[in-house]
C-alpha cells in the first residue's frame, strides 16, 4: 500500500457534506443533514444499531427489529432518531463518521496522474478485504431502493463526497489548469464506480464464486487505462 490506513473501516463519506444545489433545500433531502449526537447514549445506540443494519437479512428491517437487535424499546428509537426513516439515515451519517479517515486519503493529490489513481485504488483494496466495506453500501442501496428520501441521504453522506474526494486528487495531474472541471468529474465518477461495482460483484453477488477476479492485477490494468487515457493531451 502506498498510504497509512486509517483504524476504522473506509466505507466512503463525510457526515457534514451535503449537496449544495437549490434540490437540497426540498424538503424530502432536508433531513440529510448530519444530526447533532446529544448524548454517549446516542453513540451507544448507533453502534449497535450499525451492527443490525449490516447483519445478514433477506430484507429490509423494521423499526422493531432494530429496537429487537439494539436491546431497547421502539419508543426509545423514536425518542432519539423520530422514525425508522431517521434510524436509517443516522446509521448512513454514523458509518460516514466513521470513514472521515479515509475520505481524507482519498482526497489527497499526487505528483503525477498515475500515481494519483494508483494511491487511490490502494486504499479501494483495503475495502475489498473489508466486509463492512460491502455490507455497509449493500445497506444503503438495499434501503435506497425501497425509499427515495434514503436514496437521496445515500447520495448526499456517502456518494457525492466521495466523487468529490477522488475529484480533489485527480484534479490537480489531470487538469493542472483548472480549464475543464467536467473531465475531472467524468474522471472520478469513471473511477469510482468501476472500482465500486468490481468490490460488489466480487464480495456481495458472491461472483468471488463464480468467476473470481484477482483484484489485484484489475486495479493494475486500471491504473495504466486511466492515467494512460485520461492524461492531458500535450
Amino acid at each position: 500500500m502506498d498510504e497509512a490506513a486509517p483504524d476504522r473501516f473506509p466505507a466512503p463519506g463525510n457526515d457534514n457534506q451535503t449537496a449544495d444545489t437549490p434540490h437540497a433545500l426540498r424538503p424530502e433531502t432536508a433531513m440529510t443533514a448530519s444530526p447533532a449526537l446529544h448524548s454517549d447514549r446516542q453513540r451507544e445506540l448507533l453502534d449497535m444499531l450499525s451492527v443490525a443494519a449490516v447483519a445478514d437479512r433477506s430484507g429490509p428491517v423494521s423499526l422493531r427489529q432494530f429496537a429487537i437487535r439494539a436491546g431497547v424499546s421502539e419508543p426509545t428509537l423514536r425518542h432519539f432518531f423520530k422514525d425508522r426513516q431517521g434510524v436509517v439515515i443516522a446509521i448512513l451519517h454514523h458509518f460516514a463518521r466513521q470513514a472521515g479517515a479515509w475520505l481524507a486519503l482519498s482526497a489527497s493529490p499526487a505528483d503525477t496522474l498515475e500515481t494519483s489513481v494508483k494511491g487511490y485504488l490502494d486504499l479501494a483494496l483495503q475495502g475489498f478485504d473489508n466486509s463492512l466495506f460491502v455490507q455497509a453500501h449493500a445497506f444503503a442501496l438495499v434501503e435506497s431502493i425501497h425509499d427515495p428520501v434514503v436514496g437521496r441521504a445515500y447520495l448526499d453522506i456517502v456518494v457525492e463526497p466521495s466523487l468529490k474526494a477522488i475529484e480533489a486528487r485527480l484534479g490537480p495531474s489531470l487538469d493542472p489548469e483548472g480549464q475543464n472541471p467536467d473531465r475531472v468529474r467524468h474522471g472520478a465518477l469513471a473511477l469510482y464506480s468501476t472500482m465500486l461495482f468490481a468490490i460488489l460483484h466480487q464480495r456481495l453477488l458472491h461472483g468471488d464464486e463464480a468467476r473470481p477476479l484477482a483484484m489485484n492485477a484489475f486495479f493494475s490494468d486500471l491504473v495504466t487505462l486511466f492515467s494512460g487515457g485520461l492524461a492531458p493531451k500535450a
